[in-house]
């Protein structure tokens, strides 16, 4: 129960710290007035969409009896659904401010 306990305080640490971060510097280059309409969608609608999903790959998962085995395999699919989308903002990122990515990648 310990390494349990020890594991989600990891993960919530590492999603506060790092994660929470990343998120945030996305939004440096963008307007005051994008930002805060792009950052109260993300906050609200993205974010329990999210909630919604993961809810209904449970139930999914509890309606087919789904093991340890086929949760992993569910959640692999979704590893590289979130890399490839991550590639595809980092391209769109610097495709649209070059000078940023170019000073932060000599920093």
């Amino acid at each position: 129960l310990s390494a349990v306990a020890f594991a989600k305080t990891f993960e919530n640490a590492t999603d506060y710290s790092i994660q929470n971060t990343a998120r945030h510097a996305l939004f440096l280059p963008t307007s005051r007035e994008a930002k805060y309409k792009a950052k109260q969608a993300i906050d609200s609608f993205f974010w329990r969409a999210g909630d919604l999903l993961q809810a209904v790959v449970v139930l999914a998962g509890v309606y087919l009896a789904f093991g340890i085995r086929e949760y992993a395999m569910v959640n692999l699919v979704f590893v590289g659904a979130w890399f490839a989308l991550v590639v595809a903002i980092g391209r769109e990122y610097r495709r649209r401010f070059p000078a940023e990515a170019g000073r932060r990648a000599a920093a």
